[in-house]
């Protein structure tokens, strides 16, 4: 679950820039951004470390997702995965790796509706397969 909410939070942040969406609602609150960035980087940690354990639990579970080896889900869960490492170590290293690469509005754009297509894409694999992904 944590990491559908992270995909769409994510795609939320792109197609706003690459803001975290928390400061567009909280940020002109005086004072809050002392609190805010903590929580931030404490969810970025959360977010690669589960995403680091889902991809463990698919290397030693034969590498099949919802039963099977699909490569439409592989393809879906991989986004789900890089993206949550990717902010992992963005909450370790201070700096969002994927975001360096560019910061071209078109590629927030298509990279915010690939996580949103991932993320519907594993909403419906994990409730056809009885809320189980491994």
């Amino acid at each position: 679950m944590w990491s559908e909410v992270r995909l769409v939070i994510a795609a939320i942040a792109l197609f706003v820039g690459g803001i975290p969406p928390i400061y567009l609602l909280l940020g002109s609150v005086p004072g809050i951004y002392g609190l805010l960035q903590p929580l931030l980087v404490l969810s970025w940690l959360v977010s690669g470390a589960a995403s680091g354990y889902m991809a463990y639990r698919w290397n030693k579970g034969g590498q099949m997702l919802f039963g099977k080896k699909e490569q439409n889900d592989t393809y879906a869960f991989f986004v789900s995965v890089v993206s949550g490492i990717n902010l992992g170590l963005t909450g370790l290293l201070g700096n969002n790796i994927g975001m360096s690469i560019s910061h071209n509005k078109t590629i927030f754009l298509l990279v915010g509706l690939l996580y949103l297509a991932s993320a519907g894409y594993l909403w419906k694999r994990w409730n056809s397969n009885n809320h189980h992904i491994f």
